[in-house]
């Protein structure tokens, strides 16, 4: 996949692809690989995908874009709490995701019940076992991974690398309940802040970020939802790597029509006239 210096090499690659596919195609600039892994498979052509390198480069090349360019190219980007913060909204050409990123996007359109009849037996016995299963799953995961989200948008202002994928996380919950020590895993992590905030100004920090489960960071549901499939759920181990591509192979077309992003894709392209997703 290429890698963009610059904005201005990311936007002259994307006219020139659409210049080659035609007058009636559009490209779609996402963040990464795994983003194009997943939008690549439902578009018309893999080459209208294109992957940025990055949300900076990606929001610089829509900023630097002509009207003329933001009608033959739409840029896709994870909110990652920008919007609560005021930082970031919707623009011509610009679509955010729903919730914080792409992965907990898919988690809330139905995906996660794909993952739980691929991976706990029992799901299978009936609708109702996969209901039961499924919710059980996305209430202890979303447990787990809000005290995380809240965390990560407290630090980010600070430029602080917390290094989440290293924190133990069943040592924060208990497997039986599900319940979390929220506090104990905030207070974990002021070592990661300690150099600038006291533990009391670290906990205020904290405290003040929204409480509701639009604040779950994609990452840290998937990681939540592998330990409650090991720890809870006895289903064997599992890594959240694994988790994001069965994610991305389980969205189908239902799935994807039921997704307020592509929709809003879709609406893009009837506007300007251009074709990427099937």
């Amino acid at each position: 996949m290429p890698e963009y210096q610059s904005a201005e090499s990311l936007l002259a690659d994307a006219e020139l692809r659409a210049e080659g596919l035609g007058a009636n195609s559009g490209i779609l600039v996402v963040e990464g690989p795994d983003d194009k892994r997943l939008f690549a498979r439902h578009a018309i052509d893999i080459t209208q995908v294109l992957p940025a390198g990055g949300r900076r480069l990606l929001l610089s090349a829509h900023e630097k874009a002509s009207v003329e360019q933001r009608s033959k190219i739409v840029f896709v980007t994870d909110c990652d709490y920008e919007v609560r913060r005021g930082n970031l909204k919707g623009a011509q050409g610009l679509i955010i995701t729903t919730l914080t990123d792409l992965e907990s996007d898919l988690l809330n359109i139905g995906l996660l019940d794909s993952l739980v009849t691929e991976i706990v037996p029992r799901a299978l016995d009936s609708e109702e076992a996969k209901k039961r299963i499924s919710d059980q799953v996305r209430q202890r995961a979303e447990a787990l991974a809000l005290p995380l989200g809240r965390v990560r948008m407290a630090a980010q202002p600070l430029g602080v690398e917390l290094k989440l994928d290293e924190l133990k996380l069943h040592r924060y919950r208990d497997s039986r309940t599900g319940q979390v020590d929220a506090q104990k895993l905030v207070d974990a992590l002021h070592t990661k802040v300690a150099e600038q905030l006291s533990l009391v100004q670290w906990r205020q920090l904290v405290a003040e970020t929204p409480t509701d489960r639009g604040m779950c960071h994609g990452k840290d549901l998937l990681r939540a939802v592998a330990v409650v499939f090991k720890d809870d759920l006895r289903a064997g181990t599992i890594t959240a790597d694994q988790l994001a591509r069965d994610l991305r192979l389980s969205a189908d077309q239902g799935h994807l029509d039921d997704w307020d992003v592509v929709r809003r894709i879709r609406v893009w392209q009837r506007e300007n006239g251009r074709s990427i997703l099937r």
